[in-house]
């Protein structure tokens, strides 16, 4: 007979060991859970956008210029209220506003309207902190859209004066930093096309990349969704896509390549790869895919600005299930122009960035 002597301690090592190989293997989250990259394709929502409790009060009212800026409006004003589970605004940007916010490792980018500067909010700490400025020439009013592929970061820009355009930075989540290049320059979006408008002009607002890394911004002045290509660093138009029901405001491209776009009309309309679905009843201004929800499926989400009065005030909806999520507004209307996969977006009215959460009663 063979006697074993065994060492506990090192068995008990080994079973250690084993179940964490076990753990990684079967479990590994994905990398990108949290980050605006690579959201799955969403259920298409059903045709009737209607929120139970939030029928419209009104069925007309005032149309938010489109590529006004955020002050421009009716004298109404969302007010901030004690929401029962509502947090408080977790940051706002020293002397400026948040526009454009993305889901990024670590934290969140967010976008500053009138200059164009980066900054980071990060979670553990409970601090928003600046991060980068644009390209030299680059700054000025009329930053609403902000996008992030793999680690390229984009922001737009409508301003006239600068010349509307993008400009381009790499995010580095070991150092919480968008390094951008010192010889970058704003890249405008080509004179010659913007003449071809019916504008003449060029108003980008909404901002996202598809799977491919092409940029495409939404213009609510001329009723269309571009194409910025890829294979030409950004300085070519590619595909144009009109909308002629009304001035598309908001986009989200899923990992699939479906375009979803939202517009700032008073009806409230959501299409799916330019095909009209439904209305929600007054004027969304961004959208966002997020999993952050009791289900953990993939559904789409809206800022309802309440511009056209509409409902009682402006709030957060998931257009999947119809839920009203916890909002900080008692009445009113208020710009909302950015949301994140994380359930965070941005308050120009108000100039605070928000955390609301998708939760069941």
């Amino acid at each position: 007979m063979v006697n074993f002597k065994v060492d506990s301690k090192k068995l008990v090592f080994g079973l250690l060991v084993i179940s964490l190989m076990l753990t990684l293997t079967i479990a590994s989250p994905h990398v990108y859970a949290d980050d605006d990259d690579n959201q799955p394709a969403p259920a298409r929502p059903a045709m009737n956008l209607r929120l139970p409790g939030y029928h419209p009060v009104r069925t007309t009212g005032f149309v938010i210029p489109p590529g006004a800026a955020p002050e421009a409006g009716p004298p109404i004003r969302g007010s901030p209220s004690k929401v029962k589970g509502f947090p408080k605004p977790v940051c706002s940007i020293t002397n400026g506003s948040p526009s454009g916010i993305v889901s990024v490792a670590g934290g969140q980018l967010i976008e500053d309207w009138y200059t164009g500067d980066l900054w980071f909010y990060n979670p553990v700490t409970k601090s928003c902190s600046f991060v980068q400025t644009p390209p030299l020439a680059a700054s000025g009013e009329g930053y609403w859209g902000l996008a992030v592929k793999r680690g390229l970061v984009a922001a737009i820009t409508w301003n006239q004066t600068i010349g509307p355009g993008v400009w381009l930075c790499t995010y580095f989540p070991s150092l919480r930093n968008c390094y951008r290049d010192p010889g970058s320059t704003l890249i405008p979006i080509p004179s010659s096309f913007c003449a071809t408008m019916t504008t003449h002009y060029c108003i980008p607002d909404g901002l996202a990349f598809d799977p491919s890394k092409n940029l495409w911004y939404v213009d609510p002045d001329n009723g269309v969704e571009v194409e910025l290509t890829a294979a030409s660093q950004y300085t070519q138009v590619g595909t144009v896509i009109s909308y002629s029901r009304a001035p598309v405001l908001g986009i989200v491209i899923d990992a699939a390549g479906n375009h979803w776009v939202v517009d700032t009309a008073c009806v409230g309309d959501l299409f799916e790869n330019g095909v009209y679905l439904g209305s929600v009843g007054d004027d969304l201004e961004a959208v966002t895919i997020s999993s952050h929800n009791p289900s953990h499926t993939s559904d789409l989400y809206a800022t309802i600005s309440n511009f056209c009065n509409n409902f009682p005030a402006p709030y957060i909806a998931d257009l999947n299930t119809f839920r009203v999520l916890p909002f900080p507004y008692g009445s009113g209307a208020d710009d909302m122009p950015g949301i994140s996969t994380v359930l965070y977006f941005t308050d120009i009215s108000f100039n605070y960035v928000w955390l609301t959460k998708d939760t069941v009663d």
